[in-house]
């Protein structure tokens, strides 16, 4: 079968192309019979709009890139899913498509299924970068071709790049504060990548924290997976004599409850733990699960509006925002007597 053009869609409706191209784009100006008549039409041919070549006239693709680290082959958690969803929310609602590809700091492949692939052939408008590491090639890369783009989380790297990150040294702060009031007075913090600014936040606030009390700090990285987190949970409570956890990420306090349980003791009346991220799951954990929460819409819609202006402006001005996060007390810590 053919496909059906814009002149096929002229002839049948008996008008001209240049009225049909009016109708299509949503001309203010046709008068309602003519854009219903013409509309007929298109519905009855099954004709489609051939967005590449809108894109290409507009010079807007109405596509922005949302790129995830592969985080060696695990990709993404359910944090970032429950993100992906709000950010997806935003981008319709301003009529943007979100394309989502996993990539890696240290290198990326510039192939057909690569998101730099659109990137490199003006196949977007711009892109969306989650938790770059420190030296990460892919904000060089997009710099020096001139891409618009914005961090989810923070570029310790360069001072004109334009991020939306959580305040994270106060998330490691606040979270050892948290820990202490509850009388907990022997606890760890477990965190991923040490090559991650956000990590390098977190266990920044944590242990400023520990030094104003006088208190050992001690915090561990290279915990990015439910395994090792399980390991040095089994490690810190039956070695260490550990009581209290603070795990950088709540799908991650999976593994320390069944360190836990395991070693025979009681989340929250024997051993403390609290969480980042507020994911959903956490609220359904037995007992739920204490948790400093990120706000994800909030950070969405302010990542997408610095886009869009960076999209529309000539010379855009790199801005820099922190987002202050939220404590959400829940059964995990127990006040110690």
């Amino acid at each position: 079968m053919n496909r059906v053009t814009i002149k096929d869609v002229a002839q049948k409706s008996g008008m001209s192309i240049r009225t049909v191209s009016r109708v299509i784009n949503n001309d203010p100006n046709v008068k309602d019979k003519t854009r219903a008549k013409v509309q007929a039409v298109i519905e009855e041919l099954g004709f489609k709009v051939n967005l590449l070549a809108r894109s290409l006239k507009e010079m807007r693709t109405n596509q922005i890139v949302v790129f995830i680290d592969q985080r060696r082959g695990m990709y993404w958690g359910t944090f970032h899913n429950e993100f992906l969803h709000e950010l997806h929310r935003v981008m319709k609602k301003q009529g943007y498509r979100m394309v989502i590809s996993p990539s890696s700091p240290e290198s990326f492949e510039e192939d057909e299924n690569d998101g730099f692939y659109l990137v490199k052939n003006g196949m977007c408008d711009g892109a969306i970068m989650f938790d770059p590491n420190i030296g990460d090639k892919r904000i060089t890369y997009l710099k020096d071709i001139s891409v618009p783009f914005v961090v989810i989380g923070k570029d310790v790297s360069r001072y004109d790049t334009s991020y939306v990150d959580v305040d994270n040294q106060y998330v490691g702060y606040v979270g050892a504060k948290t820990i202490h009031s509850y009388g907990y007075q022997d606890f760890v913090l477990l965190l991923g990548s040490e090559g991650s600014p956000i990590n390098q936040d977190r266990a920044s606030g944590f242990q400023q924290y520990c030094l104003e009390q006088g208190i050992q700090s001690r915090y561990i990285f290279g915990l990015s997976d439910l395994e090792s987190v399980y390991q040095q949970s089994l490690r810190q409570i039956q070695s260490e004599g550990t009581k209290a956890i603070f795990v950088s990420g709540d799908e991650r306090a999976l593994a320390v409850y069944r360190a836990i349980y395991e070693s025979g003791y009681r989340v929250g009346e024997d051993i403390g733990v609290l969480g980042v991220d507020d994911i959903r799951t956490g609220e359904y954990m037995s007992p739920a699960l204490s948790t400093i929460g990120q706000p994800k819409r909030d950070i969405a819609e302010l990542a997408l509006n610095m886009l869009i202006e960076q999209i529309h402006s000539e010379d855009p001005a790199a801005k820099r925002t922190l987002v202050a996060p939220t404590l959400i007390h829940r059964a995990s810590l127990v006040e110690q007597k």
